[in-house]
């Protein structure tokens, strides 16, 4: 989700740098749809930083710093493509679409953007369909704590964010799984939601 509360500064970078991940990673997986294999990827790399610089400038940031985002933006992408998880999660049958529009009534209406949506076994790079997953791309690092620690703290934040999506999204399937995945760090989060009743048809 892109909150709008105001960031001390840097925020704008850390925004535009979040942005470029979320648009290779949508491009790197519509690839894998098309049959390319991570490795492949991994070598078309080169070829996409044009892209990406030209993302980055076209955000404004100042040429020093596109160029330390570029090299940010294309770590993000070869830790994501050689990860196990990471693979799994971009090159999953996406059969229900990737950045999938959301459309909740509670409150307020209000749309919603889920960053990956596809249907896969009951945990990561498990056999099967049958459960809906709902994945979200995090590209904030820890800043001090441990991978563990800020992985436990940053699942506790957006609990409430994921499961919202869980509920929207409830009448679609009977068994769900919602995570957070940080391309940065190759590191995914999952669990199962808690708070989907799914009313007896």
């Amino acid at each position: 989700g892109r909150t709008s509360f105001v960031r001390p500064e840097g925020s704008f970078a850390a925004r535009s740098f979040g942005n470029a991940v979320h648009g290779f990673l949508e491009l790197a997986a519509e690839r894998m749809s098309q049959g390319a294999s991570a490795q492949e990827l991994l070598v078309e790399m080169d070829g996409w930083e044009p892209r990406m610089r030209a993302v980055l400038r076209g955000d404004g940031l100042p040429p020093a710093l596109v160029e330390r985002q570029v090299g940010r933006v294309r770590v993000a992408l070869e830790r994501t493509l050689q990860d196990a998880i990471g693979c799994w999660v971009l090159g999953a049958d996406a059969g229900a679409a990737t950045e999938f529009a959301l459309t909740t009534w509670r409150e307020r209406r209000s749309s919603v953007r889920v960053d990956r949506l596809f249907r896969a076994g009951a945990e990561p790079l498990a056999e099967g369909s049958d459960c809906l997953w709902i994945v979200d791309y995090k590209t904030t690092t820890p800043t001090g704590e441990a991978v563990q620690d800020f992985l436990q703290a940053q699942r506790t934040k957006y609990v409430p964010q994921l499961e919202g999506y869980a509920r929207a999204l409830a009448k679609r399937a009977k068994e769900m799984r919602v995570g957070l995945y940080y391309p940065l760090l190759g590191e995914m989060v999952w669990w199962k939601p808690t708070t989907v009743s799914v009313e007896a048809n």
